[in-house]
């Protein structure tokens, strides 16, 4: 179901603080901060966001440690799911790749 886990087989994840982990410091991070799983974090963001997940990794988000689970929904949107790697709680959602437009609405 999970096609990717940059964040720990990666080489490097972009943080959300505008800094790059190196692989050591996601695998750290993993062991000290994270208490759910990636599959835990999968099930959770696909309770909130239904479609397939399709990739997964751990990072920082300010004090936080989260998993930021990617899902493709039936809309083809791409929707980031920020689930916090301790509590297991959905914290926020986004939409990285906007939905296509049914045709009716496209103008010619």
């Amino acid at each position: 179901m999970v096609i990717g886990l940059a964040g720990i087989v990666g080489e490097m994840v972009w943080s959300a603080d505008k800094g790059k982990l190196h692989k050591v410091e996601v695998i750290a991070m993993a062991i000290t901060s994270s208490k759910i799983t990636i599959e835990r974090a999968v099930e959770t963001a696909l309770g909130s966001i239904a479609g397939q997940a399709i990739e997964a990794e751990l990072e920082k988000r300010g004090n936080k440690t989260v998993w930021n689970v990617e899902i493709l929904t039936a809309e083809e949107a791409i929707m980031a799911v920020y689930v916090d790697a301790v509590s297991g709680s959905v914290m926020m959602t986004e939409e990285k790749v906007a939905r296509k437009r049914p045709a009716q609405d496209r103008t010619s």
